[in-house]
C-alpha cells in the first residue's frame, strides 16, 4: 500500500512449494477515495483460469497495514476476513518467526498478523536459486503483460544480506543492495504471498499449478491455491 497506488502480485502454488507467478499489477488512485479501493476488491475478486479452463478464485490475500493507511487496511481486512483477506505488518530482525498469530489490539479490532520479514526474505531468496523444475523452483512468465518485466525484477532482488557485529555478537539484517534503485515492492510482495499460503495452510497437489497460463475471468468456479500480496 503506497500513497498513491497499491502494488498487487498474484502467485500460484504447487506441491513442496513450487510457485507461478500470475500478475503483478499497480492500481492507482487517491487512496483517501472509496473508488480505489473498489478497484482493488474488484481486482481480488477476479477468478483466474488456466489454458485448460480450470478456474482459480484466490485463496487468500495479505495486505500491509504499515505507512499511512493503516485503519483503512484493518478495516478492508475485517470486512473481507470471510475471503481471507489479512492485514499483517511487517517486523525486522533475526529470529523473528515468519508468522505469529493473530492479535486484535488495534482500534479496529481487525485480525493483525506480524510478519517476521526476514525470515521470509531469507526463504524467497534461496527459492531463487533453485535452477530446476520442482519443489522450491520459482516460474515466471515471459509476457510483459502479466507485469514481470526488467524493473520488476531489479525490485525482487533489491536486497541483500549483511552480517555485522553489534555490541560484541553476529547479528544479520537485510538492506538495500544498490542506492541507484531503491525499490523493493516486489520482493515484499512475494514476502506477503508467500504469508498468505502459510496462513491458509492449503493441501498443495501437483495438479494445482502446472506452469500454463493464467488469464483473469469475470465469472468462475474452482479450485483454490492462489495466494495474492499487497
Amino acid at each position: 500500500v503506497q500513497d498513491d497506488r497499491f502494488e498487487v502480485e498474484v502467485v500460484g502454488w504447487g506441491e513442496g512449494v513450487e510457485s507461478w507467478g500470475i500478475r503483478y499489477q499497480k492500481i492507482y488512485g487517491d487512496m483517501l477515495s472509496d473508488q480505489v479501493w473498489d478497484d482493488l476488491d474488484n481486482f481480488l475478486l477476479q477468478t483466474w483460469r488456466k489454458a485448460d479452463g480450470t478456474a482459480y478464485p484466490l485463496l487468500a490475500t495479505c495486505i500491509d497495514s504499515g505507512g499511512h493507511h493503516t485503519d483503512a487496511v484493518y478495516r478492508f481486512a475485517k470486512e473481507r476476513l470471510n475471503r481471507r483477506i489479512f492485514a499483517i505488518k511487517g517486523m525486522g530482525g533475526s529470529g523473528v518467526p515468519f508468522i505469529r498469530n493473530p492479535s486484535k489490539n488495534n482500534r479496529v479490532k481487525a485480525e493483525l498478523f506480524i510478519l517476521g520479514v526476514d525470515a521470509g526474505k531469507t526463504t524467497i531468496y534461496q527459492r531463487l536459486e533453485v535452477k530446476t523444475p520442482g519443489p522450491n523452483y520459482c516460474h515466471f512468465p515471459s509476457n510483459p503483460e502479466a507485469g514481470y518485466t526488467e524493473e520488476y525484477f531489479k525490485g525482487l532482488t533489491a536486497e541483500k544480506k549483511v552480517v555485522r557485529f553489534v555490541k560484541g555478537r553476529l547479528k544479520e539484517y537485510w538492506e538495500i543492495k544498490d542506492k541507484e534503485h531503491k525499490r523493493n515492492e516486489p520482493l515484499d510482495l512475494r514476502n506477503y504471498a508467500t504469508a498468505a499460503l502459510a496462513i491458509s495452510r492449503p493441501v498443495l497437489k501437483k495438479t494445482d499449478a502446472d506452469g500454463t497460463t493464467v488469464q483473469p475471468v469475470k465469472k468462475a468456479r474452482g479450485r483454490r491455491q492462489l495466494s495474492g500480496g499487497i
